[in-house]
């Protein structure tokens, strides 16, 4: 889908006329996995009777990765806007679920559409305002192995046991699944880099902390037992208790910072909750 000269977006799953009573849910996957890491998450949603829209952001998964383009995750969050203004029928309330550093843009779209953001679950995506996370950090750092194959099998093995350090049980990583997540990297692994690059640089106009008090949506922080470097910080996790109005924590247990691969079932239960609530809400 086509949001501005240059900047289109993957925009897969069904529209509120799928939803269960017209309550739309989107789903943000972060920088790595896609679609494709969303699908035990869509798959159990549709068993709850939802059919998810899932959007990768500008310069992730399938979607553009445009030079020069703004990068700030407000900018994302605007582009996730007009994705819904195009999909959706006006007034139709929408539940949104981010995977990590997507969540951020989750809580702009959030503060700056509060009649329609009704939800937001987060899966252990603390507020930041760079995308300048541990695994943005090891990509780019790994970018001067690129140069020759054996370079490229070390990056694609680092790559693979940072997504099983995220994990509490990485069974889930097969060999199949582990292909999946490398072959968007792949194939076009310079221009991947290069975004990441201009993600880490983006300098953030409007600050997260500046708009969380503005969210009167419930956000639900879903965490894993398993501590690790891409888990949302003490901070962090303070920063959403103290200005989001309606906030709680959930902790899944045997789980990393990888939920949706881990605990695909609880993640829907999330979103099923809060579609149910806000039926509940509309009924009142």
């Amino acid at each position: 889908m086509v949001v501005a000269p240059a900047e289109t977006l993957s925009v897969s799953g069904g529209a509120a006329s799928t939803a269960r009573d017209r309550i739309a849910v989107l789903l943000l996957p972060g920088p790595v996995g896609s679609v494709f890491s969303m699908r035990n998450v869509v798959r159990e949603l549709q068993a709850r009777g939802i059919e998810p829209l899932i959007v990768d952001p500008l310069g992730m998964g399938a979607s553009a990765r445009p030079k020069g383009a703004d990068y700030t995750l407000s900018a994302q969050a605007a582009r996730i806007g007009r994705v819904l203004d195009l999909e959706l029928p006006t007034g139709v309330p929408v539940i949104v679920a981010a995977q990590g550093t997507s969540a951020t843009i989750a809580f702009h779209l959030a503060a700056t559409d509060t009649g329609r953001v009704r939800g937001v679950v987060s899966l252990a995506g603390g507020p930041i305002n760079q995308q300048g996370t541990s695994g943005v950090r090891t990509a780019l750092a790994l970018s001067a192995l690129l140069d020759n194959p054996i370079g490229r099998r070390v990056a694609k093995r680092r790559f693979l046991s940072a997504l099983r350090e995220q994990s509490a049980d990485a069974r889930w990583l097969t060999e199949d699944v582990a292909a999946q997540y490398v072959a968007p990297i792949e194939a076009d692994l310079r221009g991947l880099l290069r975004t990441l690059g201009a993600m880490q640089a983006a300098v953030e106009p409007h600050p997260i902390e500046s708009r969380l008090g503005r969210i009167v949506a419930p956000v639900i922080l879903l965490l894993g037992d398993k501590r690790s470097s891409s888990a949302p910080t003490a901070t962090q996790i303070q920063l959403l208790q103290t200005l989001v109005k309606r906030y709680n924590t959930d902790t899944l247990p045997a789980s990393g910072t990888m939920l949706h691969e881990e605990r695909p079932g609880d993640v829907a239960q999330a979103i099923s909750t809060l579609v149910r609530r806000v039926q509940h809400e509309g009924r009142d």
